[in-house]
């Protein structure tokens, strides 16, 4: 399979011979701080006269730069960059500056990062911006579209992240004269009660957590052991997918997170916070060695679902036994999430040091501990001490049921 190779004639100027065969000459060159490069269609690159003609082309367009006299779409009527300067300015439209700031984004960023930006633009910015000329846009129209909008102010901000990114992109390339989001402050125009997302820390006692792994160990043993391992060491869902044998330290008795999977895809953690190494309370411990029977040989990733089909890599993955548990366990239904909450929640309850717990999390500071978990923080003095002092995790009595998920499906059949 050929390669994709290139012949420098002049500084700025070359001839691109591409893995089809088919070759053409490019100029380069610097307008307005953007580095332009244009393809010569009409000229033969095995021609020297067009060669020349390439060259002398390349000093021309510099020249009127120089002057400022340089008229893009004059030089180049064709070209897509010529709709981004000169009179061609004017024609420019929303959705044509998102989508070529998506295809920068598609290749400078995580796959999970693009995706969400992608779902944002096509659901919101494109429907209700994407045919305004950039320069037609107004605060007016903005300041309208999150006055409709539902969402909490979180959403909404994230949503206007793609915009903010390109309006300014475009002011940079003289495109537009004002970013209009400049002029708007988003908090203002939100419904103080609409603002505030409705999801609540909502915690397992440890009551629940006992009925939640007996039903999951009926279920399935592979279940209760990730559900068992989530409780008692409060990973993210996404970092527990990504947990592999290879992150465990069985004689310091703690594991490595440093990846996660987002969007069915391996990636690093999500900050550098978040790549950190967990203490194993014993109760997660005993989960990683009683999981060994079912991953340790022929995976690398610890937590695999049932029936041989391979590590989780989806929410849903999770979500589908994760219901048919606490519907069994007759435990009142909250998200997987919510393991995390519970670990949190019943170390600082149980009096352990916030910053520790921070850390174990993968929070930097304790900021986060104390705007979620506040309540539960003992308010006692308690010694600054990085060692377990409560007694969550610290062992669950589990009676063994008398039958496994199989045997109620073969009872069944």
């Amino acid at each position: 399979m050929g390669r994709e190779r290139s012949v420098k004639l002049a500084q700025g100027v070359r001839v691109r011979t591409y893995a089809s065969g088919t070759q053409t000459i490019e100029i380069q060159f610097q307008y307005r701080g953007v580095q332009c490069k244009e393809t010569l269609s009409s000229l033969d690159p095995s021609k020297k006269g067009d060669q020349r003609y390439a060259i002398n082309l390349k000093a021309e367009v510099e020249g009127a730069i120089e002057r400022q006299t340089f008229q893009y779409e004059a030089f180049f009527p064709e070209s897509k960059r010529a709709r981004l300067f000169g009179h061609a300015n004017s024609q420019i439209t929303i959705r044509e500056l998102i989508e070529e700031w998506l295809q920068d984004i598609e290749r400078t960023h995580p796959h999970s990062t693009y995706r969400c930006y992608r779902k944002s633009c096509q659901a919101h910015l494109f429907p209700k911006f994407g045919d305004i000329r950039a320069r037609d846009l107004t605060p007016h129209h903005i300041r309208a579209w999150i006055r409709e909008r539902s969402g909490t102010l979180k959403s909404i901000r994230n949503d206007l992240t793609p915009l903010r990114a390109v309006l300014d992109r475009a002011l940079n390339d003289d495109i537009i004269d004002r970013n209009p989001l400049d002029k708007i402050k988003v908090s203002k125009l939100v419904d103080r009660n609409q603002a505030k997302t409705d999801y609540e820390v909502d915690p397992f006692t440890t009551r629940e957590i006992d009925k939640v792994l007996q039903s999951a160990l009926i279920y399935d043993p592979r279940i209760r052991n990730l559900l068992k391992f989530a409780f008692f060491t409060g990973l993210r869902t996404s970092e527990l997918f990504g947990l592999q044998w290879g992150d465990v330290d069985w004689h310091q008795r703690e594991v490595h997170i440093q990846r996660a999977v987002v969007e069915r895809k391996l990636k690093e953690t999500k900050t550098r916070a978040s790549n950190r190494k967990v203490l194993l309370l014993p109760s997660a411990y005993e989960a990683l060695k009683h999981q060994k029977q079912f991953s340790f040989v022929g995976s690398d990733y610890i937590f695999v679902r049932p029936d041989d089909k391979g590590p989780f890599i989806d929410y849903e993955h999770l979500e589908r036994p994760w219901k048919h548990v606490l519907k069994t366990a007759k435990v009142r239904y909250r998200n997987p999430y919510q393991t995390r909450h519970t670990y949190a929640s019943q170390l600082l309850s149980g009096g352990e040091n916030p910053l520790f717990v921070a850390q174990q999390m993968g929070h930097k500071t304790t900021e986060m501990i104390m705007r979620h978990y506040g309540r539960w923080v003992e308010q006692g003095d308690q010694p600054q001490r990085h060692v377990f002092v409560s007694d969550f995790g610290q062992g669950v009595r589990e009676a063994r049921p008398a039958y496994t998920h199989n045997d109620s499906c073969a009872s069944a059949a």
